[in-house]
């Protein structure tokens, strides 16, 4: 099966460009993280866990072994590079959405107990109301009452 060519990098910049140190700490590191199993037993990762920086120095491994592979890997760099960008833009949608959704969650409830607040405003209003018109009631029947007995004596 043929392959297109592809350009060489002359032709074509990289979109990305990384920064690549020669330094100790960006050698590849292997860290084993055991794990809790669901029955308490630890299970030992079968694959080992690559420490961050790990990727840039493995690709520069390869294209200091072979030299015209560095277009393919600037092209795998920048599509994981593009990879990662989709992922934490994707991340922080979906924080934004579940904050969100929590936002509404907390409207409705508080929304909720403001009806019943007002509706219980609502009764205590009534209530005063008439127990506002029960005073006056009584205030006017004693008023009466004096003025009655007033005119009788």
């Amino acid at each position: 099966m043929d392959h297109p060519t592809s350009p060489s990098p002359i032709d074509q910049p990289a979109k990305r460009q990384c920064r690549v140190s020669h330094a100790p700490e960006d050698e590849p590191k292997l860290e084993n993280h055991p794990q809790q199993g669901s029955n308490g037993t630890t299970i030992e990762p079968k694959v080992p866990v690559r420490t961050r920086g790990t990727l840039t120095a493995e690709f520069m491994k390869v294209v200091h072994l072979n030299d015209s592979l560095a277009t393919s890997v600037l092209k795998l760099l920048d599509m994981y590079f593009c990879l990662w960008e989709c992922y934490v833009v994707k991340s922080a949608q979906k924080i934004r959405l579940e904050e969100q959704r929590q936002l509404q969650a907390s409207n409705e409830w508080l929304e909720s107990d403001s009806d019943i607040l007002l509706q219980l405003c609502n009764e205590q209003a009534l209530i005063l109301w008439d127990r506002k018109r029960a005073v006056h009631a009584l205030c006017n029947g004693v008023v009466s009452a004096l003025q009655a007995s007033d005119t009788q004596g």
